[in-house]
C-alpha cells in the first residue's frame, strides 16, 4: 500500500491512522492479532522502526496490547477515555510526557505532620513549600490527577516561572538554583480518592486510585522535592517497553 497523498505528517503517523481505521471498521476484531511487524512492513513498504512507532501510537490510544512472543492483540475498537503514559527508559519514569500540564490551585508553606512525613520520608516538622495542582491533558477532558509538589522553601520561586505548569519542577530547580540531582526514587501504590479531592477530580470519594510518588535528592540540599500524584482509576495508565541495547562490537 502506498502513502496516502492527503496525509502530510510523518510516515509512522500515516500508518497508525490506517491501522486505527482498520480496527474501527472491524478488519481486526477485538481479540484478534494484528499482522506481524514483518507483514506490516511489507504492506506499508516501511522499515521495522517506522512500523514499531506506528504500533506504539495505536497502543498508547488503548486499542492494542503488545505481548512478547504473541504479537499485538486488539483490545478495543475506539480509544477509551484514558491517558496512557508509555515509557522506554528510567528517565521517562520520572517525568510526565509532553501534552500534559499542571493547573496550580493553591500554594502554601507548611510543616510536615507525622502522616505526611511518613509519605515524604522526612522528619516530622520539616518545612516545605507545597504546590497543589490538577494535572491535565489536551487529549481528554477529565483531570488526570491531583498533584502536590513539595519543594524546599528556598526553591519556592519556581511557581513564578512562565513554564511552571509544563516543565518538571526538578528541572526548574536545576535551572534557577543550580541544584544537581544525585538520585531519584519512584514509588507507585494503590490508594483511593479522599473526600476533599472528589470534586476537583470529578469522581466519587473512595474511588480506587493510583498514587505515584517521586522523590528527588540533590547534591547541594539533600532531598529537595517530593511530588505526590493521585490518579483516579481508568484515568491514567503506565505502559513500559524496554529494548536491549546492543554492545558496540555487535553494531
Amino acid at each position: 500500500m502506498g502513502r496516502n497523498p492527503a496525509f502530510s505528517g510523518p510516515r509512522y503517523q500515516d500508518i497508525a491512522a490506517s491501522l486505527l481505521r482498520d480496527i474501527a471498521r472491524g478488519r481486526y476484531p477485538v481479540g484478534r492479532l494484528l499482522p506481524t511487524e514483518v507483514e506490516l512492513c511489507e504492506r506499508f513498504a516501511a522499515s521495522r522502526h517506522t512500523v514499531r512507532d506506528a504500533l506504539r501510537i495505536v497502543t498508547e490510544k488503548g486499542l492494542l496490547v503488545r505481548r512478547r512472543g504473541t504479537g499485538s492483540v486488539v483490545i478495543a475498537t475506539a480509544p477509551p477515555n484514558v491517558f496512557t503514559h508509555s515509557v522506554g527508559s528510567e528517565e521517562e519514569w520520572m517525568r510526565y510526557p509532553t501534552g500534559t500540564f499542571r493547573e496550580t490551585v493553591n500554594t502554601a508553606e507548611i510543616a510536615a505532620d507525622r502522616k505526611l512525613a511518613a509519605l515524604l520520608k522526612c522528619e516530622p516538622g520539616k518545612r516545605w513549600f507545597r504546590i497543589c495542582s490538577v494535572r491535565r491533558s489536551s487529549r481528554i477532558p477529565e483531570p488526570l490527577g491531583w498533584t502536590e509538589i513539595y519543594v524546599l522553601p528556598a526553591y519556592a520561586g519556581v511557581v513564578k516561572r512562565s513554564d511552571h505548569g509544563t516543565t518538571p519542577v526538578h528541572r526548574q530547580v536545576e535551572k534557577m538554583f543550580g541544584e544537581s540531582i544525585d538520585r531519584a526514587q519512584l514509588e507507585i501504590f494503590a490508594s483511593h480518592i479522599p473526600a476533599k479531592l472528589a470534586r476537583p477530580l470529578r469522581v466519587a470519594a473512595g474511588t480506587p486510585a493510583l498514587t505515584v510518588v517521586r522523590r528527588y535528592t540533590g547534591l547541594k540540599s539533600g532531598m529537595f522535592e517530593v511530588t505526590v500524584t493521585i490518579h483516579p482509576e481508568n484515568r491514567y495508565t503506565y505502559s513500559m517497553e524496554l529494548r536491549p541495547q546492543l554492545h558496540a562490537k555487535q553494531l
